[in-house]
Formats: structure tokens, sequence, C-alpha cells
């Protein structure tokens, strides 16, 4: 079978990821046009050579990628959109575009809508990882009218790559949410462990946070947490109202704790309690369903 033409719309990590690896597994020549505030035309050298080394000749125009058979955005949030729609414009029929980009689903939508009123076709592929930690094989959630085209292109070279649907924006709103829990995960341990710090009980306190949740798997506590909210979120706001005073006596701005505490206190103010209290069994999806409804009101 003939390797398609591939393009990358900008280099970043991820790009040269994923160019080095196509390259190691035959595909190529690949072709790259970077417009951003550091690397565009005219290249530096050491640029230059960075792309070789990844088996990428880079171009000086947007124009240089119109025959390509495959192009992938890769640019940062702030110029997916607009760099999506300016790569609508310049490819053949059946092109297949692939946006590596964490933008939101709206705007996947409105770059698959540009696409494909030239002919080709869209991929909404989201890294649900870290290129640094798993290179090449890190997890693609695609959606979109050109998703099943991309995993049986790309899954030979050893992509690994879940169609979620043929419509744009499906797997981005997934992969959106995921980031939610991931970054918020980050930034409450950054917090925690750095009043911990202050405190002077950083190894004791990482000790506290990770045997508890080392004990079981993660989806029994995402399970725990949603249908034990709907019970005792007023309790906890009170809870961690006295842990931001305390974050506060030690110096530190307790930014973190403080939305958790704004985020309890939606949840109590619902008055979902009484209902939920006199059920005796319901699921972690009664309880979303029933804060689906009183947000919908």
């Amino acid at each position: 079978m003939q390797h398609p033409r591939i393009g990358f719309v900008g280099f970043g990590e991820a790009a040269q990821c994923f160019a080095s690896h196509l390259t190691a597994q035959g595909a190529g020549p690949i072709l790259a046009y970077c417009h951003g505030k550091v690397n565009r035309p005219p290249y530096s050298e050491a640029f230059l050579a960075q792309a070789a080394r990844c088996g990428v000749t880079l171009v000086d125009t947007l124009e240089s990628l119109s025959d390509m058979d495959v192009v992938f955005s890769a640019v940062v949030v702030a110029v997916a959109g607009t760099t999506g729609e300016a790569i609508a414009k310049i490819i053949r029929p059946d092109t297949l575009v692939i946006d590596i980009n964490a933008s939101t689903p709206t705007t996947k939508k409105r770059v698959a809508k540009a696409v494909e009123a030239r002919g080709g076709l869209f991929a909404d592929a989201n890294l649900m990882g870290a290129v640094s930690l798993y290179k090449a094989a890190v997890p693609l959630y695609t959606s979109g009218s050109g998703a099943a085209q991309f995993a049986s292109r790309f899954a030979p070279f050893g992509f690994t790559i879940d169609v979620a649907s043929p419509e744009a924006g499906t797997a981005a709103a997934v992969k959106m949410l995921r980031s939610v829990v991931t970054k918020g995960i980050e930034a409450l341990v950054v917090e925690a462990l750095t009043a911990a710090s202050l405190a002077g009980v950083r190894q004791e306190a990482l000790r506290g946070i990770c045997d508890t949740m080392d004990a079981t798997t993660f989806s029994k506590f995402v399970d725990m947490c949603i249908r034990t909210d709907v019970l005792h979120a007023e309790r906890r706001a009170v809870e961690m109202e006295g842990v931001r005073d305390g974050l506060q006596e030690l110096g530190l701005e307790p930014v973190m704790t403080e939305a958790v505490v704004k985020r309890l206190r939606l949840s109590s103010d619902s008055a979902l309690r009484s209902n939920f209290a006199a059920r005796q069994n319901y699921s972690a999806d009664d309880v979303l369903d029933a804060y689906r409804q009183k947000i919908a009101l």
C-alpha cells in the first residue's frame, strides 16, 4: 500500500514526536509549515536541523502543503480555529485533515465545516495523555467524518486510535471534560503539597493523600464522590472553609480550596439532599441527572 503524503501545520512537541515515529515506520517524505511566535520563515538553522532529525522538510508557505493527502493541524489553541480554516482553503478534495489541537468542540465543528465544504474529511483527534510519557503511542480519541479513515490509515503505523463517532466535536468534548479533572487534580495537588511544605509535613501529607487513593480504583472513587456529594456537600463545605482559613494562616492563597467550597455550596444549595437521603438505593447517574435537571430549570 502506498504511504500517504503527510504534512504538518505547526511543529511542536506532539508534531515532532509523530513525525519522527512516522519516519521511522517508513512514511515519508514529510513536510511541515510553521508560523509561530518563535519558529517561522525564514527558519533558523537550529530549527531546520531539528526538523531534519525528525525526517521532515520545512516549507515556507501553507500553500506548499496543498498536494498532501493528510494534513495534521498541531498549533497552539489560540489560533487553532483560524489555522484550521486556512488549511481548508488550500486542500484538495478527499484530503484528510487531522486536528490534534486541544480546542473546544465548537471550534472543532467550525473547522470541520470549512474542511468538508472543500470536499475534505476531518478528524477531531485528541491526545488522551502526555506525549512526553506515551510518545507516539499516546491514546488518540477521535471523531468526525474522517475519523474512521484516520484509524484505518494510521493504526498500521502503530498509533493508538479510538473512534468515538462520525460527528466532529464529540471527542473534543470528552477531552475537554477530562481536562477539567486532570488539570484540576494537578492544581489541587500542587496547592495541597505547597501548603504541606510550608507546614513541614510534606512527606506525611503525600502518604496521606496517596495511600487511600492507591487502595482503590479511580472509577470507584469517582462513583463514591458523586453519590455522597448530594448527601454531604453542606458539611464538606463547612469543613473546607476551615481548611481555607488554615491555608491562609500558613501564608498560602487558597485558590483551589476556595473553588472547592464554591462547588460544594452549589451542590448543597440544590436542595436535593432530603430526596436522596430517603432513598435506599441510587446511582451516580441518578445524582448527575438530578443536578442536570436543576441546572436546566
